[in-house]
């Protein structure tokens, strides 16, 4: 997959209403970037897109939530894996001072919390 689609697939989100999505450090109306969308979406595909054309895979968007944050939050183990292999720090805490591993140990994230407790 190409950036160019992933920016595409993205342009028609409520959040990037009205903006012209013309790059992966465009922020949208909540405050996220792309990559945090695609990590919302637990797609590894556009992560990687994304990756290539220059995201960041720490990248604080809405909430002060990183894409770690983001892909725990929906519980999505793929992603997880995916951020962790890629170096997302996993030290990063959201506007409310959690880390990941904090945020899935409050959503009950048992899986997710081993994998970020062991890498």
């Amino acid at each position: 997959m190409k950036v160019e689609e992933v920016l595409l697939l993205y342009k028609d989100l409520p959040e990037y209403s009205g903006i012209e999505l013309d790059g992966v450090k465009k922020m949208s109306l909540f405050g996220d970037y792309p990559i945090n969308v695609a990590a919302t979406r637990g797609s590894v595909r556009e992560m990687s897109a994304l990756f290539n054309a220059g995201a960041d895979l720490n990248a604080s968007g809405e909430h002060g939530y990183t894409p770690l944050h983001n892909a725990v939050e929906q519980g999505n183990v793929d992603a997880v894996k995916w951020l962790l292999e890629n170096g997302a720090d996993k030290g990063l805490r959201n506007s409310s001072g959690e880390t990941p591993a904090d945020l899935a140990a409050i959503l009950c994230e048992n899986l997710i919390e081993s994998i970020l407790n062991a890498s």
